[in-house]
């Protein structure tokens, strides 16, 4: 078989579910003998790209103005051409955009992987293009494809995002981790892990609210809250001010890192949705399913399933994401260390089952030979 070309494109490169994914995909792609090619705005994960010798063109892919669109479109057609790619994949409603426009000038297919629920509002509507086909990221995001978007069933193949189980280690070593970050190894940690944005921030500020309830029961407890966005001047405030009235800092608010697998490793409970939830299940720690689509509490046999076809996000639940409800399922955790054991290593045997980063490639490649033998099939009519 003739080497196989694949350019990915996507919004930017910093720290975040979907860009993590492509980070994941391009090497796992490359290790296969595929020839791999990134585009992107830029952004904190190029330097692991380049690393693993991985090429990363700069366009503004993450903006929407006519002149630059324009510009991105003239871009990826220029790499298509000069890298004989033989299918795009894009991974963000902009990108998808000018890859249609890019296969329509060039001739090379293209596909696109649908990461969340989006909006299916006019204006976003316009921009809004899915390829030859279509990867959900979870059935419900397949549901609404067809629903919101009128997408054909057939072309929508659901392939979760991988996660690389050698990255994803809780043997790894995070003592040097705790240390810069001023925690013993001691202390009882709950971390939170994501974009700092919108309803998501809003998670941070409520795990700080319901500290005050856990802290009665636990008071080694910690506070780790990772990740950068418009809400983070108001989460690092929170927590200035929750810390001034305590002898220590018992929330500690990082940033953004790119050391996810040492952060995660450091947790006695960790908090999040969609692929972090995932990560954390892979280094084996019993995870709270709280996020901007609902709260569904302590992920465990009962309500894997349900989590599992809603990608983890919290969908599909009724409680309410409040410090009330974080508080108790957070102490029912820190309560129960044979729970905790157990419930990690249920998350661990799940991951490796149903979302390794090594069967999502292969489903991958699939969806590319069967996009590039369907084109050939129509050259040759």
């Amino acid at each position: 078989m003739e080497r196989l070309t694949v350019l990915l494109a996507l919004m930017a490169l910093d720290a975040g579910g979907a860009e993590t994914h492509v980070v994941s995909l391009a090497k796992q792609l490359k290790k296969r003998g595929v020839e791999v090619i990134v585009a992107s705005h830029g952004g904190k994960l190029t330097k692991a790209l380049e690393t693993s010798g991985i090429k990363h063109y700069t366009l503004p892919l993450d903006r929407k103005s006519p002149l630059n669109l324009i510009y991105s479109v003239n871009g990826l057609a220029n790499i298509v051409k000069e890298h004989e790619v033989n299918v795009i994949h894009a991974h963000a409603r902009i990108p998808a955009w000018v890859s249609q426009w890019v296969s329509f000038m060039t001739g090379c297919p293209y596909i696109t992987t649908s990461h969340g629920i989006y909006s299916t509002g006019w204006g976003m509507g316009l921009i809004t293009t899915w390829g030859r086909k279509v990867i959900a990221v979870s059935e419900d995001v397949k549901k609404h494809l067809i629903n919101g978007f009128k997408v054909n069933p057939d072309k929508i193949f659901v392939i979760p995002n991988g996660i690389d189980l050698e990255q994803f280690n809780p043997k790894i070593d995070s003592s040097q981790v705790e240390r810069q970050l001023g925690l013993m190894h001691e202390d009882l940690k709950i971390v939170y892990v994501s974009r700092l944005m919108g309803a998501r921030g809003e998670i941070a500020l409520r795990l700080i609210e319901a500290l005050p309830k856990i802290e009665k029961t636990f008071p080694n407890i910690k506070l780790i809250v990772v990740g950068e966005g418009d809400k983070y001047e108001s989460i690092a405030r929170m927590a200035a001010e929750y810390n001034s009235k305590t002898s220590e800092n018992n929330v500690v608010v990082t940033g953004a890192r790119l050391d996810t697998p040492l952060i995660m490793n450091m947790a006695d409970v960790a908090v999040g949705v969609g692929r972090v939830a995932l990560e954390a299940m892979a280094m084996e720690k019993p995870v709270i399913i709280a996020g901007e689509a609902g709260f569904m509490g302590i992920l465990n046999p009962d309500n894997f399933e349900i989590a599992k076809k809603h990608n983890f996000s919290g969908r599909g639940s009724d409680m309410r994401t409040d410090a009330d409800n974080i508080a108790k399922s957070i102490k029912e955790l820190l309560s129960d260390i044979e729970l905790r054991k157990k419930l990690g290593a249920f998350g661990r045997q799940k991951v490796a089952r149903y979302f390794s980063i090594e069967t999502m490639t292969d489903e991958v490649l699939n969806v590319y030979h069967q996009v590039i033998e369907e084109g050939k099939n129509e050259l040759n009519r």
